[in-house]
């Protein structure tokens, strides 16, 4: 067991909390600690902690022209109780109602389930599907990165040293019909087995434009974009829906775990995709 005795430091500016993580490389980023403190409890070390909570300059939703910015400490309720982000991205909402207990979703941040990079990070699919760009701050200023280039792999990010999330940015989507469907042990308070995000523009009953997101069949979330060329232009009908399930299902290569198998993942992205056109659009 280390012997190393942890400090908690607690910095009220963004330029202070970068200059804490220079001077301590190792130590550990908490912000709403609903993923963070489990595993340090798990890992039985001691570490020092940067608690970036007090941040004002990281909180908050605002609306400026055709762009909605997230505070990297939104937390999940703060989000489902948002107007702008109700009339704009119900698909977040969605998915933001049925995380954890109503103590995790008042705890957790979005900006924390999108460093985690769990392939089963249910805000995730969500903001693939709306095309979200992560804002991050480090010590050389920020940078905007697409939501599609952000992860590398479970629990991998490109965030480089030094440097924090700080907001996530999505457009304006009021003309689209969202949904967001998952399989899990449980309706809440379980990881998803598979998560399925989706965006639908619809004109004279035909599909004008989709984006579909799976999460929990890959190392990271990822778009089913041959599902998505298949449904432009289609007039929905049972057989298009059964055709498209097909096609999703090919598109992905899960892997079997402590959760699920990988056989059974892959059938339930169909099941879910038939389950999110079915809500939305008929």
């Amino acid at each position: 067991m280390s012997n190393h005795k942890s400090q908690i430091f607690s910095p009220h500016f963004v330029y202070e909390c970068l200059s804490l993580m220079e001077q301590f490389p190792k130590a550990k980023i908490l912000a709403g600690g609903t993923d963070l403190l489990v595993r340090l409890k798990d890992e039985m070390n001691q570490h020092d902690i940067i608690d970036i909570s007090h941040l004002k300059e990281l909180k908050g939703i605002s609306i400026a022209d055709d762009k909605i910015k997230i505070s990297a400490l939104t937390t999940f309720s703060e989000l489902i109780e948002n107007e702008i982000i109700a009339e704009n991205a119900d698909v977040l909402v969605q998915a933001a109602e049925i995380i954890g207990s109503s103590q995790i979703r008042n705890r957790g941040t979005i900006g924390g389930n999108i460093a985690n990079a769990s392939p089963a990070g249910d805000s995730i699919p969500p903001l693939f599907v709306l095309e979200a760009e992560i804002e991050t701050s480090g010590k050389n200023g920020t940078r905007i990165i697409p939501i599609k280039d952000f992860f590398k792999g479970p629990g991998r990010t490109i965030l480089k040293k030094c440097e924090i999330i700080s907001s996530v940015i999505i457009p304006k989507n009021k003309d689209y019909r969202g949904a967001f469907v998952r399989l899990g042990q449980r309706k809440s308070l379980a990881i998803s087995k598979v998560s399925l995000a989706a965006l639908f523009k619809v004109e004279d009953e035909r599909i004008t434009e989709t984006r579909i997101a799976l999460g929990a069949v890959a190392p990271t979330v990822i778009r089913a974009s041959k599902t998505e060329k298949f449904l432009i232009g289609k007039k929905l009908n049972d057989e298009t829906i059964s055709e498209a399930e097909k096609i999703i299902c090919d598109e992905v290569s899960p892997i079997s775990d402590i959760r699920s198998i990988a056989e059974y993942r892959k059938e339930m992205c169909g099941e879910l995709l038939e389950q999110a056109i079915t809500r939305q659009l008929f």
